[in-house]
């Protein structure tokens, strides 16, 4: 969601974003569509179940079957303790193993407990005395089933086949099913030399988080022409070469054309490409391209984009990957880099800068702007306590050798709930340290298998290659502190770039965990420090949505929605493209979203427009509530009271020692005036009387410790005093109300 706290692309307020994009479940801050969609209020996401090859007394052929098929099986070949894989006991494991044989083939099937629908994860974690390199893994198939028939068969070590070596040791086997299934299988060539043993821990069935469907809008034209694309080059010296393929490309009906964007190694020197989308995006949906080269991007080619969106030709809102883009990576080796709008869009534009010795040239399929449920878990689960303890909600522990001066200061930082881009625990390491040191966070919640178990870290070395995030390492514990999973290196399969050089690293689990440990190890070439910002767990989006949808028609199409601090209390600001029917506006606070919401003020809409409408409404009540961030939504409701709501925008709330201000009688039913009392208000002081919507009524000045403030004309009604010195700073605040006479 695009927040009101941040009126700049700034570092700060896309960590704000990113951060309640995972609030709630990740929250962190970052969700939403500020177009007002189907009715109700926005609910917490449900974690969909998860399948085990676990049952309290495992029998065959029930929930298991072991089969050995030895070709010439000399000396030691078997099944050992094949009940293993279907028991509860998750760390205990089958043993596959010969000792002498030649074309050895076992099979070990085993029942889930309950049945997975396609688009969950498939698969088995498994060990070995051999290394689980691709060729032993080219000696091992998986297989599922639905009712005892076969459903989809893959070597593990073929394409869409994840194989991911854990840091215990173990390898995790996957892929995501295209068929429902309530049963996997391992099949496995026992061989001398590639694999003599193989240890089978358990089968799992998991919800792998595919969009399949989302809304939104693609350059997906159906009779695209000259005039929905435009393109832009050179600007620098030694540019030659620089310039874009093919750009209709972009704008056909085949998702799998692609312009080419090339840039010299020349100083300056840039290539860009614009496209038209089906139709307008509203703010607060994401804003971005598909984009790849056949092989991995490297994050200098990255660090080098920049997407723009414009609307009715003028340019909008600018992010750049330096900045605010978010990249992920996608099958086929693709990627989407976009961002979280403010402002709704027709256009959007992706541009790239030269690099330095490189001749970049980069595929660009097609631009989008799509609701940003297909991209984020907006309902996360975080690190973020108001008052974290050592040893309950975090705790810190390393290893060194000749790591002298090495040190980890403000751990309780990335367990607080305070956001802000120097809010943060720290890891220092020497440049000659050769030591390691973790940090282990308990999350405000549990994390469900499935989930991807994370951090949000800075390095000074800025974003994360391949061979630096060898020498990270993530580990999930439960909530008995016992270790679940680990990754690390490539394993971290799931990177995010984030703002301000922040970048998360997480990976997928298959147990519940409620605690999330990173090491970083340092040393010469390394890290001289990292910072930790917090641990999250949430719901992963694989891939791309396969069918984006258009949006139907909306009763009330919002351009935005702003909350901001001002004199003392937030000010929300909202904006209509057009409305239909709309009968009135209302605001609603709250401190957690999970928590619920609270009324603070309601609007008249205008009904029935096709122009621009510009609302505010001033929550001045505020200033009762304690430090921190506070959550804003609009609940929008018709003529015929069909009620729509936007997600929430946040602000961070800090509010000052007030005074206290004393409003006598309160309520205020027959008196014709009320007496307003506050000590040490200085010379200069005056009162100011505000409605409900934060008009302002009356304004007095103050030169006694008591005053009497008339009621004359007011309406029953909730209304604030406030008292402000000289200078115009509040001095104390208190609420009103008028009761009919």
């Amino acid at each position: 969601m695009a927040h009101a706290a941040c009126q700049q692309h700034t570092p700060f307020c896309y960590m704000i974003q990113h951060l309640y994009s995972r609030i709630s479940r990740l929250g962190y801050l970052l969700a939403g569509l500020l177009v007002l969609g189907s009715a109700g209020s926005s609910q917490a996401q449900v974690a969909a179940p998860s399948y085990y090859s676990a049952f309290a007394n495992p029998a065959s052929p029930a929930q298991y079957q072991a089969h050995l098929n030895g070709i010439v099986c000399l000396v030691g070949c078997g099944i050992l303790n094949p009940s293993n894989v279907a028991d509860l006991d998750l760390t205990n494991y089958t043993t596959i193993q010969s000792t002498l044989a030649v074309g050895d083939r076992a099979r070990l099937r085993m029942a889930l407990n309950g049945t997975a629908p396609l688009n969950y994860r498939a698969g088995v974690v498994l060990g070995s005395s051999n290394t689980l390199d691709a060729a032993a893994l080219g000696a091992i198939i998986i297989r599922t089933y639905a009712g005892g028939v076969q459903q989809q068969q893959l070597l593990a070590n073929a394409t869409g086949v994840s194989a991911t070596t854990m840091a215990d040791g173990r390898t995790r086997v996957e892929f995501t099913a295209a068929k429902a299934f309530d049963q996997v299988e391992v099949d496995v060539l026992i061989t001398a030399g590639v694999l003599r043993t193989l240890q089978v821990y358990y089968a799992f069935g998991i919800d792998a988080g595919v969009v399949t469907s989302a809304t939104g809008f693609l350059s997906r034209l159906t009779a695209p022409s000259a005039s929905d694309y435009q393109t832009t080059s050179g600007g620098g010296l030694l540019c030659a070469g620089t310039g874009v393929t093919s750009p209709q490309n972009a704008v056909s009906g085949d998702l799998n054309d692609f312009a080419v964007l090339s840039t010299a190694a020349g100083v300056g020197c840039k290539s860009s490409l614009q496209v038209r989308l089906e139709g307008k995006s509203p703010a607060g949906y994401q804003a971005g391209f598909v984009i790849g080269n056949g092989s991995l991007l490297d994050l200098d080619v990255l660090k080098a984009l920049k997407v723009t969106t414009y609307l009715n030709g003028k340019e909008q809102e600018t992010a750049s990957a330096a900045d605010l883009l978010q990249v992920t990576l996608l099958p086929n080796n693709r990627y989407q880099v976009s961002f979280a709008t403010k402002e709704a869009f027709d256009r959007v534009e992706l541009q790239q800068s030269s690099l330095l010795n490189v001749l970049s040239n980069l595929n660009v399929y097609y631009g989008f702007g799509i609701e940003p449920r297909a991209f984020r878990d907006e309902e996360p689960v975080l690190s973020d306590f108001s008052t974290p303890q050592a040893g309950t909600d975090y705790t810190v522990s390393g290893s060194s050798l000749l790591c002298v001066g090495c040190s980890l200061t403000n751990p309780e930082r990335a367990a607080d709930n305070i956001f802000s881009p120097t809010d943060f625990a720290q890891m220092n390491f020497p440049v000659t340290a050769l030591g390691t040191q973790r940090i282990k966070l308990r999350l405000n919640g549990n994390g469900a298998a499935g989930n991807r178990a994370g951090m949000v870290l800075r390095t000074n070395t800025g974003l994360l290659s391949a061979s630096l995030l060898s020498n990270v390492t993530l580990r999930t514990y439960g909530a008995d502190g016992a270790l679940q999973e680990s990754a690390s290196g490539s394993q971290l399969l799931s990177t995010g770039v984030l703002g301000g050089g922040l970048q998360e690293i997480s990976f997928p689990t298959t147990q519940d965990f409620e605690w999330v440990e990173v090491e970083v190890r340092g040393g010469v070439g390394l890290f001289s420090n990292a910072q930790i910002f917090y641990a999250f767990a949430d719901d992963p989006t694989q891939g791309f949505p396969s069918e984006v949808k258009t949006p139907a028609p909306l009763p009330v199409v919002l351009k935005s929605f702003t909350a901001k601090v001002l004199s003392e209390a937030v000010q929300l600001n909202w904006e209509t493209a057009s409305e239909k029917a709309s009968s009135y506006f209302e605001v609603e606070r709250a401190t957690s979203p999970k928590e619920g919401f609270t009324a603070v003020g309601r609007v008249k809409a205008a009904g029935n427009t096709s122009s621009s409408e510009r609302y505010t409404l001033r929550d001045a009540d505020v200033v009762r509530q304690p430090a921190g961030l506070l959550y804003y939504r609009l609940k929008q409701v018709d003529l015929d009271g069909t009620t729509t709501y936007t997600a929430p925008v946040t602000v961070l709330w800090q509010p000052t020692r007030l005074a206290e201000l004393v409003v006598y009688p309160n309520p205020a039913t027959d008196a014709a005036t009320v007496q307003v009392s506050a000590e040490n208000q200085g010379v200069g002081t005056t009162l100011v009387l505000y409605g409900s919507r934060g008009e302002l009524l009356r304004r007095q000045p103050v030169h006694n410790a008591t005053e009497t403030l008339s009621l004359a004309g007011l309406k029953a009604g909730l209304y604030h005093i406030v008292l402000f010195d000289a200078a115009g700073r509040k001095l104390g605040a208190q609420a009103l109300a008028v009761q009919g006479r």
